[in-house]
């Protein structure tokens, strides 16, 4: 009897499910640990049957880094809906960014922490088509930011030659609480560090508020 041909839904809920596995063993061990063999290991089949819904676990890895890039985008569209203040704009995309990092630990790091292939690794290859998916979403936060920065520092000396400094001290800033948060530095110093990561979030931008009122 011949097999019964799988349905779009079923091929995209198996293709979810693989990068579901695959987030956790490159959380779990790292980049490098990555492999089919694994995969099927976790997944209860044999490796060649992955490639039946991906190429390669390059093309695996650069899913799993776009997914999260496109979570990140989604709950920034939403939570900014119907805002049109700069500083409020960058209110939220901040709140956005640093629950998004810590409710995500394992994409964080992927994303912005690890020593990980980007789009640069992927130019010239068959995964290039890929990888670009990966940087058109990659740099939302960055683009919003700029946006909103523009408006703020628009009446400023040289408002363009603030606009990038701005957008990398803020968002450094706010990398590093995540980061601290994720690697247990601040709950280890102190009892209740969510208090303390989203008051300094506002002093960073209360810097930036200042700014549009000089």
């Amino acid at each position: 009897m011949a097999r019964t041909a799988r349905s779009n839904e079923e091929i995209e809920k198996t293709k979810e499910h693989i990068l579901d596995q695959a987030l956790e063993i490159i959380g779990e061990e790292g980049y490098d640990s990555l492999s089919m063999r694994k995969l099927g290991d976790r997944l209860g089949c044999a490796a060649k049957t992955i490639y039946n819904y991906f190429s390669s676990k390059e093309e695996i890895y650069i899913r799993v880094l776009t997914r999260g890039f496109e979570m990140l985008y989604v709950q920034a569209e939403a939570a900014l809906e119907g805002t049109t203040d700069p500083l409020e704009k960058l209110r939220i995309l901040s709140a956005v960014y640093i629950s998004f990092g810590m409710e995500n630990a394992n994409y964080y790091n992927i994303m912005f922490n690890w020593d990980v292939p980007k789009y640069t690794d992927y130019i010239d290859t068959v995964l290039e088509p890929v990888a670009r998916e990966e940087k058109e979403v990659a740099f939302y936060f960055a683009r919003a930011a700029e946006e909103a920065l523009a408006e703020i520092l628009k009446n400023t000396e040289d408002p363009e030659g603030q606009i990038s400094f701005q957008v990398i001290r803020l968002w450094s800033g706010l990398h590093g609480l995540v980061s601290l948060y994720n690697s247990h530095g601040f709950r280890e110093y102190v009892a209740n560090p969510e208090q303390y990561i989203y008051r300094i979030a506002n002093d960073l931008l209360s810097d930036l508020a200042n700014l549009r009122s000089e």
